[in-house]
């Protein structure tokens, strides 16, 4: 990965339409569909979605051939490889970028479905996940600034506040309770 002043630009809206079709997608682009620039980032959203629904399909492929937990392990890592991520510093990058849009989607999702404790407990530790990763990918920048430093230790701060919150407010522990339940 790149920093956002060396990345190439983004595909055409058009370009992504014929990547969505690729992957068996079929989406038409209206009259509504704001900037283009807006246009481009919802499409290039939706395509990482797409995309992820043809490595679950894939996945589920190669499963039924007998690929185990290793062989699907390994192809996991290659989405570093396709963000072309150089080292543990791109890896975390990603990682707290992908963080962050999952803490945003369950966000979504609380939002239009009166989340039960569960489904809060679950978007403060994504939230905590993603926390973490930025101080860790931080960290592992050896040219940082003090005010770097400071944000990564923020960062983990809030991380703890978000769990101890999640474990306060009962929804961890009706997770746990239910799990016992099924054993």
């Amino acid at each position: 990965m790149t920093s956002a002043s060396q990345l190439a630009a983004p595909l055409t809206p058009d370009e992504l339409v014929k990547v969505f079709e690729k992957l068996g997608v079929r989406m038409s682009i209206g009259p509504d569909s704001g900037t283009k620039e807006e246009l481009t980032l919802n499409l290039a959203h939706g395509l990482v979605g797409a995309v992820e629904n043809h490595a679950i399909r894939a996945e589920h492929a190669a499963r039924e051939k007998g690929a185990g937990p290793e062989v699907i392990g390994e192809a996991t890592g290659q989405a570093f490889n396709g963000a072309a991520c150089r080292g543990v510093a791109d890896d975390l990058f990603l990682l707290s970028w992908r963080a962050q849009r999952l803490t945003q989607a369950i966000g979504q999702v609380n939002e239009h479905n009166s989340p039960d404790k569960l489904m809060k407990a679950v978007q403060m530790t994504a939230g905590a996940l993603m926390g973490l990763l930025q101080a860790a990918h931080t960290m592992r920048d050896m040219q940082r600034d003090e005010r770097a430093t400071k944000d990564a230790a923020r960062c983990v701060r809030a991380a703890d506040k978000a769990l101890e919150q999640a474990r306060a407010e009962g929804g961890l522990k009706v997770l746990a309770d239910l799990l016992t339940m099924t054993d």
